[in-house]
């Protein structure tokens, strides 16, 4: 309790300071209108994070997906504030303090999260330090799942890309590829995919292993980047895989170096820019290539910065798109984007934006904008409402990403793999807005059944002890007899 509390002050303090400075950054945007406001809170962004690397490190790891997605949205409201044009919801940038505000929600999300986990994580600790010789013992049987998989789904791409081309080198968006494609196996690996990358990390916490792990994630961003996956797509691949060897190594009372983090972004941005730059057309047309990019990275924060110019209330309330959302939690059939379409989530979030002919076009291809979440809980709930649920979905991803790193470091595999199934539903609600990925029927079933999974692990292992509890006593009195 004691230690608890003592990690409790550092990083209470910590975000305390950057409340502060989030606030006068709030503040000076509506006194003084400026795009500097938003590049301020993307300095104060960076700050909080490497502050949380320092005063909760565990926190830092098992959030690191989302902080470094979240990062990107606010180097898009700088680009956003600075008078950048959206072409898809046809709006020119102002300063208008969008960026500052969203700071300070995303911030509380944090800060709730954090103190989850720092409660949670002494025993997490604990499990971490043992977890490398349990996962020794069982490498051989990792390593050949994921090489099968690695043999599969290779064999499967080379074949899709000489059939219908690779994105990379043909400059088709991915989006419009996989309408092109219309197929449900390539589909379930590019919305999968992140399952599989715990393992790899685990992998690569094992020195006899490191190699060929490093060489699989390798492949999973060669791959990524040739079939036309972006910046965020890498992002989220490579923070997944650095969660379970990170977490052995903070386990042992090691710190994160603070180079280290950053060499990581600088090998993301060396690696991904150039990929993403060739997969607009840059061999052929550079200009263009960059042209399009900028306006991709405006893109990113757009729906918060519009919703925020016209929704910002304290207690908006459609109960009419909340009551169809809920409808949808636990029938499965009707959780599907094109099945919902304009009543809640995404599509409801960009009808008020988008052009009609837009808007049916991204519908029938089944696709959207990004960061949909935070806009679509404002519209519904207003700034009260989103806070209050926004807490609730901290605390609920706190918790399973907890039962993910405890079912890695315990060796469940399989509660394991269903774990990150969830944690990929939720990076697909923040994406997307559609609260069924993480309150919908199927992800409540797969927790339930991982759950089963974990609880049947501890009480086959806590019979076992006690049976050999018993065999050394017995041969003890047999000792002791003689």
């Amino acid at each position: 309790m004691a230690s608890y509390q003592q990690r409790a002050r550092g990083f209470v303090g910590m975000y305390a300071l950057h409340f502060l400075l989030a606030g006068i950054a709030a503040f000076g945007s509506q006194a003084l209108p400026s795009a500097a406001w938003a590049y301020a809170a993307l300095a104060i962004y960076i700050s909080l994070c490497l502050g949380i690397l320092r005063t909760s490190p565990a926190t830092f790891l098992l959030f690191v997906p989302l902080l470094a997605n979240r990062a990107t949205e606010f180097i898009s409201g700088g680009a956003i504030e600075s008078g950048a044009y959206m072409i898809e919801t046809t709006t020119t940038g102002q300063p208008t303090g969008a960026f500052t505000r969203l700071l300070l929600i995303y911030m509380l999300f944090l800060l709730t999260a954090t103190f989850a986990v720092e409660a949670m994580w002494p025993r997490l600790k604990a499990m971490f330090r043992d977890a490398p010789a349990r996962w020794e013992r069982q490498a051989p049987l990792i390593w050949k799942g994921l090489l099968a998989v690695v043999v599969v789904v290779s064999l499967y791409l080379i074949r899709l890309g000489i059939n219908n081309g690779f994105p990379l080198f043909s400059g088709i968006d991915r989006f419009v590829y996989l309408e092109k494609l219309d197929s449900p196996l390539y589909q379930s690996w590019m919305s999968n995919r992140l399952v599989v990358v715990p393992f790899v990390g685990a992998l690569f916490a094992l020195p006899a292993y490191r190699a060929r792990a490093g060489l699989v994630i390798l492949w999973m961003l060669a791959t990524s980047i040739i079939f036309g996956e972006k910046f965020g797509s890498l992002l989220m691949i490579l923070s997944v895989f650095g969660i379970p060897a990170g977490l052995v190594h903070i386990a042992n009372d090691r710190k994160i170096p603070f180079n280290f983090i950053a060499g990581v972004c600088t090998a993301i941005i060396v690696t991904t820019i150039p990929a993403v730059l060739i997969a607009y057309g840059a061999l052929n047309d550079f200009d263009a290539a960059a042209e399009r990019y900028g306006q991709r990275v405006a893109l990113q924060g757009q729906l918060w910065y519009v919703t925020d110019l016209k929704y910002m209330s304290a207690t908006n309330f459609d109960d009419r798109a909340l009551a169809a959302d809920m409808s949808t939690w636990f029938d499965p059939g009707a959780q599907e984007s094109t099945k919902a379409g304009t009543r809640f989530g995404l599509y409801y979030v960009m009808q008020r934006f988008a052009s009609s002919r837009l808007l049916g076009w991204t519908m029938e291809g089944g696709n959207g904008f990004i960061g949909s979440l935070y806009p679509y809980l404002l519209m519904t709930m207003g700034v009260v409402g989103m806070l209050i649920l926004s807490s609730i979905i901290a605390l609920y991803h706190a918790v399973v990403m907890r039962m993910l790193a405890a079912s890695f470091a315990q060796s469940i595999w399989i509660a394991g793999l269903l774990y990150s199934r969830v944690m990929s539903s939720f990076y697909a609600t923040y994406t997307t807005g559609y609260l069924w990925n993480i309150f919908g029927i199927k992800t409540i079933a797969t927790l339930l059944v991982a759950l089963f999974l974990t609880w049947e692990y501890g009480r086959s292992t806590s019979v076992s002890r006690r049976w050999l509890a018993k065999g050394a006593a017995a041969s003890a009195r047999s000792r002791r007899a003689a």
